[in-house]
This record gives C-alpha cells, structure tokens and sequence, in this order.
C-alpha cells in the first residue's frame, strides 16, 4: 500500500526541529524495507514498512544526528574565523550530561539532541566549545572571549540551560 497516509498517534504528533514544533505525518510504503524519515521545511513524514504501531523513535535519532551533523558543521565553519587555533575534529553523540565537550587534543563533541533547539542556542555552544581551543576552563577569559564572539549568550545560555547537570 504506498502512499497510504495514516495519522499520527497521540504521542508522536509533532517533532521539534531548530527550536520549532511541526507535525509528523506518517504514511506506509510496503515497497521500502525500514522506517524513513522525511523533512520538507513545514513538517516531518515519516514513512513505514508496516501498517500499525510502530516504534520510530530509532528513525528519528538518526535523522536528527545526520541534520545535527550537517548545521553543526555549517557552523564551526562560520564561527572557525574568530580562532586562530583550530579544531581536529567533532563528532556527534548522545551523553547525558553535555551539550557539548572540547577534549584537550581539540576534537569537539556535541549533542545530537541540539537540533530540537534555536539556532541562537546552537551557536552558543559552538562558540563555547571552540572558546575551550583556548581556555580550557570557565575563567574571567574564557567567558570575555565567548562574549567577544558571541554576544548575545546570556539569552542563548536561558534557552538551552546553564546547569551542568541538567536532564537532556
């Protein structure tokens, strides 16, 4: 049955993306072999092998590392020119901890689940964590070369949380 649009479950009816909620839509395509999941800028489809309950919370993961992935990189890119140091590398995780780390050998970790938020807030922890090539602590520097390169991250910092404990 291809195309067959089936409405969303109660508890799947939208997904946040860069700090927006937008509605999923879900359709079955016995022709395909695995869960795909499908943005087109307004909303979310998310397309079934199988008709019924289906569990796509695997599907969406993946699509939000990929997206995270691809805008964090966009980025480090941008905000790269502000640092003479640069980063080896950055992957994309899920700890439960951290938005996001700088390692002493320079290889940056974000969070996967950044992509649920604003840019604003995206770019904050970038510009943090590429602040760290530098101060790799939260001295009286470290916070003037954030608020040198990013401004505004006293409001980036209300939106995404300040604790380092928080639940993500």
């Amino acid at each position: 049955m291809k195309g067959n649009i089936i409405m969303p479950s109660q508890s799947a009816q939208h997904l946040y993306y860069l700090g927006q909620k937008y509605p999923l839509y879900i359709e079955v395509d016995s022709e395909i072999k695995k869960i795909i999941i499908k943005w087109d800028g307004n909303a979310f489809t998310c397309t079934s092998p199988v008709e019924g309950e289906i569990d796509i919370s695997k599907a969406i993961q993946s699509f939000y590392k990929k997206e995270s992935r691809k805008l964090i990189e966009k980025r480090l890119k941008e905000y790269q020119s502000h640092f003479k140091v640069k980063y080896r590398s950055f992957k994309i995780d899920d700890s439960n901890t951290k938005w996001g780390s700088c390692s002493s050998e320079r290889h940056l970790t974000f969070h996967w689940k950044l992509i649920l938020f604003p840019i604003e807030a995206i770019d904050y922890v970038v510009v943090h964590e590429l602040c760290h090539l530098i101060h790799m602590n939260h001295d009286r520097s470290f916070w003037r070369l954030v608020g040198k390169v990013y401004p505004n991250y006293n409001e980036a910092m209300s939106i995404i949380g300040a604790e380092k404990t928080r639940d993500i």
